[in-house]
């Protein structure tokens, strides 16, 4: 094509006629800029198809995260309230009647009361890995990218309530095991093999009767029923964004 192209402007500079020789140059020049506007146009096709294909691997691969995310959050919901379970039966502040029974307080229920602690939180490594590498930036979804963002707002501020709770356990309520109980019966779930017949047993009415140790459970209670509602909250959010991912895709398709 090339060769053509040069033996016509060979033979019209021999012919001496600059008129037609200028309109040809004129013309070839037209169809070399035509050319590159398409090889542009093509590049650019090939390259929003290649983002389009990675956006979809992208959402795909948050969905299933996310679903991880969900069986986790659940696992850590029932881990909460099942601790929440175990304060109110140790406080004995679960009944609606006055005279309903006492519930008699073994080790092991002021052991779970006074030791359990979640501090996990919904992993979404997938999601870090994709803003760490500026890989959000082919979804394009605006909506979707900002129900992402708040909930990444969200898990912080549930790390922060995880963190302050973590703070008064270590500072305040362990010190209960080393000032007001044998701490040695307590054990005895988790080291089966030792003796303990010649301890002294705790007597958990007269321990729960010092009002320090009562506030300060009911404190871990309070907080662990607001760790409770925002991890709800939480999985609300997780539960909305594989709804969203889940659109999104089916119009990627």
């Amino acid at each position: 094509m090339l060769k053509l192209f040069r033996n016509i402007r060979r033979s019209l500079i021999n012919e001496g006629n600059t008129n037609r020789y200028l309109k040809y140059a004129f013309g070839e020049i037209v169809l070399v800029v035509i050319g590159i506007l398409i090889a542009l146009q093509i590049n650019n096709w090939n390259e929003v198809r290649k983002n389009h294909n990675e956006e979809k691997v992208i959402l795909k691969s948050l969905q299933e995260n996310l679903v991880l995310a969900k069986k986790h959050s659940e696992l850590l919901i029932l881990n909460e309230k099942q601790l929440k379970t175990s304060l109110l039966l140790v406080l004995n502040i679960n009944y609606t009647s006055q005279n309903a029974e006492i519930t008699i307080i073994s080790d092991s229920i002021f052991n779970d009361a006074l030791w359990n602690l979640e501090s996990d939180l919904p992993i979404l490594n997938i999601y870090n890995n994709l803003k760490f590498t500026n890989k959000l930036s082919l979804i394009r979804n605006l909506r979707l990218k900002e129900k992402f963002a708040n909930f990444e707002a969200d898990l912080k501020e549930l790390d922060n309530m995880i963190e302050d709770r973590l703070n008064v356990q270590q500072i305040r309520i362990d010190a209960i095991v080393e000032n007001d109980l044998n701490f040695v019966p307590l054990i005895k779930s988790n080291v089966p093999e030792i003796n303990i017949e010649n301890e002294s047993k705790n007597d958990y009415s007269q321990i729960l009767n010092n009002r320090r140790i009562r506030n300060l459970l009911s404190i871990k209670l309070t907080m662990t029923q607001d760790v409770i509602k925002y991890r709800e909250t939480l999985n609300n959010e997780i539960k909305s964004l594989i709804t969203a991912i889940t659109s999104e895709l089916k119009k990627l398709k």
